[in-house]
């Protein structure tokens, strides 16, 4: 793992698993963890954490409800309030699942470190003096996919709706959609104000105007599918014609989710 500081109060916690980005905001009421990796990472997590301060653990944020952005939740001791989307919460909850959900996790004595905060649209929390906004602009990676923004030093951050300047894995069995991801993205960019940087689910931290641009990626990309979707080309001959302007060129369009990226808004148009 590496350990990146952003602002005197504000550090991200990168790789060591292949898994979600995990952010340190040392709030003047405790720590605020957003997304807490695989299961087994606690202890490397709370070793990189007490590097930079004592503060307990106050309130986790868990991004959407995948293994790898949910799965320490509980190896933090007794966190009073674990915060993610209403609908984040419902996929951990189901009675079965795939691996990636991780409602395994939470059965029997575990259910404890589920969510118990959760939200539908916007929400304001506070730990001792300092703010966390939340906010929710629709189906995109899943259906749950929540927006944390940190207002006093303008830093945003999106889970994997944003998890790298790519095509997304789109998660259907938790109401992921790809025909929807460009108007998700359109009402991020509009609806989050005073952000100047945005911490992707997997990679880095952005700068606002590549969120911007991320939109017009995906507006670009979804004309594209459909107009090849109406002259009766195929999902693999799309994905071989797609093209981008130079301005978009740092943005990927590759396997192994692109072809599958196609496929999906085929079907979605279809219906």
């Amino acid at each position: 793992m590496s350990l990146e500081q952003l602002d005197d109060k504000l550090y991200v916690l990168n790789g060591g698993c292949m898994c979600g980005n995990t952010l340190f905001y040392i709030a003047d009421g405790g720590v605020v963890m957003v997304d807490t990796k695989v299961a087994g990472q606690g202890d490397a997590i709370l070793e990189q954490l007490r590097t930079v301060t004592d503060k307990p653990v106050a309130m986790i944020i868990n991004t959407h409800t995948h293994f790898d952005h949910t799965g320490s939740n509980g190896e933090f001791g007794a966190v009073e309030r674990i915060v993610t989307h209403e609908n984040a919460r419902r996929s951990l909850t189901k009675d079965s699942c795939s691996p990636v959900t991780n409602c395994e996790a939470f059965r029997g004595d575990t259910a404890q470190y589920l969510p118990n905060v959760t939200f539908s649209d916007t929400e304001s929390l506070m730990v001792g003096s300092d703010r966390i906004d939340l906010f929710y602009f629709g189906p995109g990676h899943t259906d749950g996919d929540a927006w944390i923004v940190f207002p006093d030093i303008r830093v945003a951050m999106g889970g994997d709706l944003f998890g790298a300047k790519g095509v997304p894995f789109i998660d259907t069995e938790n109401g992921g959609t790809a025909i929807e991801y460009d108007e998700t993205i359109a009402r991020a960019v509009a609806g989050l104000e005073n952000v100047d940087t945005v911490i992707s689910g997997h990679v880095q931290a952005y700068p606002w105007d590549d969120l911007v641009r991320y939109a017009e990626f995906h507006a670009r990309l979804e004309e594209h599918i459909l107009a090849g979707r109406e002259a009766g080309k195929t999902p693999e001959q799309v994905t071989s014609e797609f093209s981008l302007p130079e301005h978009l060129n740092d943005f990927g369009f590759a396997e192994p989710f692109a072809t599958n990226f196609v496929r999906l808004m085929f079907e979605e148009a279809a219906r």
